[in-house]
């Protein structure tokens, strides 16, 4: 598998939005008793939102950021996440989650060409090889929770997209 570092924001923001994606499946399974549906919702909105933006709609970043960054609304992304971020069963699951989901409302921020981000926002000054180590991992940590299916999946997007982006070099 290529270097992560050698695909594209695109793509990177891609494999991010997949690990958000299948660890919101797992949380979905994980809480089903409809409790946090709105929450859910509000994760799968931000995906979507991300999803939109790699297709060339012109997302405001806060939009993303504020259905994120929610934690004074009961039931709320962020509710949820403080919620059950004490147990060690969810720690690496949430910490994904959180890390994919702001790694694509950062790279919406950044192409508007945003210089001030709040506070709690990743500032973008994650020095590449930092970068690279927390992709790096993000396969092992999923493994701990996600279904060998879902990994697999995972795996066939990353993979997919170094192949892409290997063929379509000069």
């Amino acid at each position: 598998m290529r270097d992560i570092m050698d695909l594209s924001i695109e793509d990177r923001v891609v494999i991010c939005l997949a690990y958000a994606e299948q660890t919101l499946y797992y949380f979905e399974h994980e809480f089903n008793d409809g409790m946090y549906d709105i929450a859910f919702e509000r994760f799968r909105t931000i995906i979507s939102l991300g999803y939109d933006w790699l297709a060339g709609s012109k997302v405001n970043w806060e939009v993303p950021y504020e259905l994120c960054n929610d934690d004074e609304r009961e039931n709320g992304c962020f509710n949820f996440i403080a919620t059950y971020e004490c147990s060690a069963k969810y720690e690496t699951p949430t910490s994904v989650l959180i890390w994919t989901l702001y790694y694509f409302i950062y790279q919406c921020a950044h192409s508007s060409n945003e210089k001030y981000f709040p506070q709690d926002l990743w500032d973008g000054s994650l020095p590449m090889d930092d970068e690279k180590k927390v992709f790096d991992s993000l396969y092992t940590d999923v493994s701990s929770y996600l279904s060998a299916e879902a990994c697999e999946i995972l795996r066939d997007v990353w993979q997919r997209l170094s192949a892409i982006r290997k063929y379509s070099e000069p």
